[in-house]
């Protein structure tokens, strides 16, 4: 396989391990600090009938670029309900140590909202004599949120760049992208006098089921302007295809032997492990051969919208 180096804002390439390149973003996160509420707390009788005042802090990662980008209240996330709801749990409850009130708040949020994960403090001011202050805090991950995330390919060598940033668009909206790739242009398989193509990969977590995925992806297509017909090689405006996906799908094949498949995976994936074959993506870069295709990394400002970006939270 021949590497071209790649153009402006990308540093220069030696080979397909140097295009493998991490783009990290730090993760974003809301933060509801100092959220006073009253309660019954304790274990001493004056306890059991004086409502004391508890006081949450709240951390959790939350998609904060939608709503930068739109500035619309509807893509944002509504950490409004989530104060109120903290409010009317906390206000009716009646535990007896701080520990429980803060596991049994946790596992309230995560019923109601699809939280990731919570780090939360609750405090009691002047539990203990000659102290301020006396905190409980707990790290918890969301059990009903997937852990994994679905990697998914996307192609066109038809208006490139329309296509790539609505197709998306239309995904970031949906399943909320939680990484991007840089864009790869190659030329088309075979040696075809076709316009070359833009390949990318991104990833997000989805609790929908694989057919659902299909049926989405085949409607974005659709909606782009894709013509199917006998011809396979044949130019399109869009192409999307499932890369990886846990053991919900069969690995995609384009993954073991076409560059423009493996490498914006690998970029975004470094430590991601085939699962049928048990090596890491990484190492199938390091020796993959695909002779005669050519490829390079475009600047990470060729789709000024989606950014190369990282953040698996």
């Amino acid at each position: 396989m021949k590497y071209s180096s790649p153009s402006r804002q990308t540093p220069a390439c030696a080979g397909p391990l140097d295009s493998c390149i991490l783009w990290v973003m730090e993760k974003d996160k809301i933060e509801l600090t100092g959220l006073k509420v009253p309660c019954i707390i304790g274990v001493f009788d004056w306890e059991r009938r004086v409502k004391q005042d508890v006081v949450l802090d709240l951390s959790f990662p939350a998609r904060v670029k939608p709503a930068a980008r739109t500035d619309r209240l509807a893509d944002a996330t509504d950490y409004k309900t989530i104060a109120k709801e903290c409010i009317a749990f906390v206000s009716k409850s009646r535990t007896q140590l701080v520990e429980t009130l803060a596991e049994a708040l946790v596992t309230r949020l995560f019923a109601r909202f699809l939280l990731p994960e919570l780090v939360l403090r609750v405090s009691k001011p002047g539990a203990v004599r000659g102290s301020k202050n006396v905190s409980v805090v707990i790290r918890r991950a969301n059990p009903k949120v997937p852990s994994d995330l679905l990697y998914l390919g996307l192609g066109s060598n038809i208006d490139t760049a329309l296509h790539l940033d609505k197709a998306l668009a239309a995904l970031d909206r949906c399943y909320s992208l939680l990484a991007v790739s840089h864009v790869y242009r190659s030329r088309p398989a075979g040696g075809r006098k076709q316009p070359d193509y833009w390949n990318m990969a991104v990833g997000f977590r989805t609790a929908e089921r694989p057919a659902q995925v299909a049926k989405f992806m085949a409607g974005l297509e659709k909606k782009e302007g894709r013509v199917r017909s006998k011809d396979r090689s044949a130019s399109r405006t869009l192409d999307l295809d499932i890369l990886l996906w846990d053991d919900r799908v069969v690995p995609h094949k384009d993954v073991l032997t076409r560059a423009h498949a493996l490498f914006p995976l690998v970029e975004i994936a470094p430590g991601l492990v085939h699962p049928t074959l048990g090596r890491p993506l990484l190492e199938l870069a390091a020796s993959f051969k695909g002779e005669g295709q050519k490829f390079r990394m475009l600047p990470a400002d060729t789709l000024l919208g989606f950014p190369p970006t990282v953040n698996h939270s």
